[in-house]
């Protein structure tokens, strides 16, 4: 089985109508970052950039098909995101889950670290566009779990 390393996130925003559409639009025209939509729920998204390919059999789910060196925007990476409403507030979930191809066994210590600064720019980035999207005063904390 394939190995799997995940970072996960948290966002709380006043209650907004069209969240889940904001965070769609966030993560389909982030920059760079190439996600596409597999999986759109009332809130829930699933996003999937990077390298894929078929299994052997060509059937099935894709599995990763390889990291390139310098380039995280091309690695197996799903995005979970998750908007749990209440009266008071929008609490945002969003985890990365990298899966790695077979033929890599594990990430180094030091390269786990620079997977957590993308993933981390990414979420400031989210919050910065949230605080603009449903004209908040101040950018929302991002908090890793």
């Amino acid at each position: 089985m394939a190995t799997s390393y995940t970072w996960e996130y948290q966002i709380s925003v006043p209650p907004y109508d069209k969240l889940v559409e904001v965070l769609e639009a966030f993560f389909a025209s982030y920059p760079g970052g190439d996600y596409s939509c597999e999986q759109r729920e009332r809130y829930r998204l699933e996003f999937r950039r990077g390298l894929w390919r078929k299994n052997l059999l060509g059937l099935g789910a894709l599995v990763p098909d390889k990291l390139v060196k310098g380039q995280f925007n091309q690695w197996p990476v799903i995005v979970r995101v998750l908007a749990r409403p209440s009266p008071s507030a929008y609490t945002i979930t969003v985890r990365y889950e990298l899966h790695l191809p077979k033929s890599v066994p594990g990430l180094l210590p030091a390269v786990q670290e620079s997977v957590a600064l993308h993933t981390r720019k990414e979420m400031d980035d989210l919050a910065a566009y949230l605080a603009e999207c449903v004209a908040l005063e101040e950018m929302p904390e991002v908090v890793s779990l």
